[in-house]
């Protein structure tokens, strides 16, 4: 009995190994498309779908050779791609190819809606507490990629996020008056249990079409 666990251990061992080296495609390993079967929902499948096609958009256009350079290579904010000029939106294009979204982690191990909305209370220094008591607006969080830059924490994980107006019933692209939030913050933990913390953003994530359109009216 001890002999057939040892030799199914090693042929699992053998098969996760060949797994990685293994590509189904230019950019996915089999053991990178074993990983989205087995932890993307509808959600994460929809972001994955759309960040594809527009990477498939631009496979072979020439002109994004002359664009290539001037991409904005230290902006990790996501970015709509359907609401810009034609110009930038190659640029971003670009970026979302270069930046290979597909290796990214979404991952279930992350804070929700409040969890987010009071971490950035405290990263706001309570700023964002006059807009959601004031212009009625919470914070949602859309899905979240695991980040190696923990800094010594427990877990990390990156998050776009938008602000919902509870009054009009759609989301809203900023604050009335001064803009001080950004649509995408690390969240992290400094201990298993503990509350969520949040900082500045450190590692590129694609734009949450399907949070958006869950939100809008």
């Amino acid at each position: 009995m001890k002999r057939i666990l040892l030799v199914l251990f090693i042929l699992l061992i053998a098969f996760l190994v060949t797994a990685f080296f293994v590509k189904v495609n230019k950019n996915e390993t089999l053991l990178y498309k074993m990983q989205q079967w087995m932890t993307y929902d509808k959600t994460d499948w929809e972001n994955y779908e759309h960040n594809k096609k527009l990477l498939a958009a631009v496979t072979n256009e020439s002109a994004m050779t002359d664009v290539v350079a001037a991409a904005p290579e230290n902006d990790l904010y996501p970015v709509d791609t359907n609401r810009v000029s034609p110009e930038f939106k190659a640029l971003e294009i670009e970026r979302i190819k270069k930046a290979d979204f597909e290796r990214l982690v979404a991952t279930k191990l992350a804070p929700d809606h409040e969890d987010a909305q009071i971490a950035l209370i405290h990263l706001t220094d309570r700023k964002l507490t006059d807009v959601i008591i004031n212009q009625k607006i919470n914070i949602k969080v859309g899905t979240c990629y695991q980040n190696p830059n923990i800094s010594g924490y427990y877990r990390c994980v990156s998050c776009m996020i938008l602000l919902y107006n509870r009054e009009k019933k759609d989301w809203v692209e900023a604050p009335n008056g001064e803009n001080f939030m950004k649509n995408a913050y690390d969240f992290y933990q400094t201990s298993e249990g503990d509350i969520w913390h949040a900082r500045e953003l450190s590692m590129q994530i694609p734009y949450d079409y399907a949070l958006v359109a869950k939100y809008s009216r």
